[in-house]
């Protein structure tokens, strides 16, 4: 009797691109967080009736992966806030994701018909002959109306029939004026179907919750910033598919800690890191190796990465004709204005944390040849503070000061803050 020999099973090839995915959901290297119970929490309120679920977090720090992990976009009606400009556009964005129409046929005929014929033989005997003739007349009506059902009516049936998820993924984008028609719609949906609000930040909610009826009708879910250690999971799970050696975990840790937080960031320096390394699939093994040199390729994915509120706070509010004063770096044969200089002294400070104003005054004063005084420093700081604020679009501003606290909220401009290539100059000798 012959044996079958078993077929060896060939490990999956994974593309880099695959692997490291920023800005949507990644399959190999996700990290469920079970520390933190948030897909528990989530499966949780799946379970049950009557609540919306509001999922709020710092910008890029996993909310709309997290949620699409639970309520997959082939299974559930996904409305981006940004689309919403009043409760009409609502109701036809959700007709549209279940497939409605909101317009009615109906087709009513009615007729009569009538008819005659008839047939004789005629002839001596013996001989046959026929004649046979028939004529008929018909009338026929029909008539046709159309009517149309509400938007709202129309959804919410098809909702009592077949239950469907609706998530509304960036609701700050949502207008203000807005907000509040929309949760009015939202108490009358929660009742037939899950509603998940994802939004940064937190304050986005508040016409939600303080829309009458809906008081304990809220389930909040507060999704943190990312610890070193979960960042570092994406590095380990993504290199092992890859075949990327990081033995002692040093480049997953040093990644990590460059990410601010933000699972995005660290998608995306994992992916540029591993095509410095020249792997673009998984292949033999490739040791897990400086790209040259740390600083070149942290300032070539920052410059590819650069935040758009940058140039703002750079350039200031408009000086009004006057020239700002040059200020010249000890270190380097460079010079900047005030805005400039401020720039770089948070950065100095340690962008990884809320910032005493005074550090950044004291890391000045050890960088420039002529330090601007303290009161100088906190009135640019209030204007970029203002700059960010107005450019902050529905989200919170990337760059926020507060009673005399400088807080980097939005990691791209942390990363780049450090890692841009925005201060040029020759080192002094």
């Amino acid at each position: 009797m012959r044996r079958r020999s078993k077929e060896s099973v060939r490990p999956r090839i994974w593309q880099t691109s695959e692997v490291f995915v920023a800005g949507q959901s990644p399959t190999v290297t996700y990290n469920p967080r079970d520390d933190l119970h948030l897909e528990a929490e989530v499966f949780e309120y799946r379970e049950q009736f009557g609540k919306a679920l509001s999922v709020s977090g710092p910008s890029k720090s996993g909310k709309t992966v997290l949620i699409e992990r639970i309520f997959p976009k082939t299974e559930a009606v996904w409305v981006e806030g940004g689309d919403l400009s009043s409760a009409d556009h609502f109701w036809q964005r959700l007709a549209d994701g279940l497939g409605l129409f909101d317009e009615v046929r109906e087709r009513n005929e009615r007729g009569k018909q009538r008819g005659r014929g008839g047939g004789v033989e005629l002839g001596p005997p013996g001989a046959r002959g026929s004649w046979r003739g028939s004529s008929s007349t018909s009338e026929a009506e029909a008539t046709e109306r159309a009517r149309t059902r509400t938007l709202p009516d129309l959804v919410r049936g098809a909702l009592d029939r077949e239950p469907q998820a609706i998530i509304i993924d960036d609701f700050q984008y949502v207008p203000q004026n807005v907000r509040k028609a929309i949760a009015r719609a939202i108490k009358t949906l929660i009742t037939r179907t899950h509603v998940v609000l994802i939004a940064v930040p937190h304050e986005a909610f508040e016409p939600v919750r303080a829309e009458p009826d809906m008081g304990g009708r809220v389930w909040q879910l507060a999704v943190e910033p990312w610890q070193v250690y979960e960042l570092m999971y994406i590095a380990h799970e993504g290199f092992s598919a890859l075949n990327i050696v990081d033995g002692r975990e040093e480049v997953g840790q040093l990644l990590a800690q460059t990410s601010y937080g933000a699972p995005f960031l660290m998608q995306q320096l994992c992916h540029d890191y591993a095509r410095a390394l020249g792997v673009k699939e998984t292949a033999a093994d490739v040791s897990a190796d400086e790209p040259g040199n740390w600083s070149g390729f942290f300032s070539r994915v920052a410059e590819r990465t650069k935040p758009g509120v940058f140039d703002n706070l750079l350039r200031g509010p408009d000086p009004r004709g006057q020239e700002r004063t040059k200020r010249r770096f000890k270190i380097i044969d460079a010079t900047t204005d005030i805005y400039g200089a401020v720039l770089f002294g948070i950065s100095k400070a340690g962008v990884d944390r809320p910032i005493p104003y005074r550090d950044v005054v004291r890391a000045l004063q050890v960088s420039l040849e002529e330090a601007p005084q303290s009161n100088q420093v906190t009135s640019t700081l209030r204007h970029m503070s203002q700059i960010a604020f107005d450019a902050r679009g529905s989200s919170d501003p990337a760059l926020d000061f507060k009673r005399g606290t400088i807080h980097v909220m939005d990691p791209f401009l942390a990363f780049y803050l450090d890692y841009g290539p925005w201060i040029t100059g020759k080192a002094k000798r």
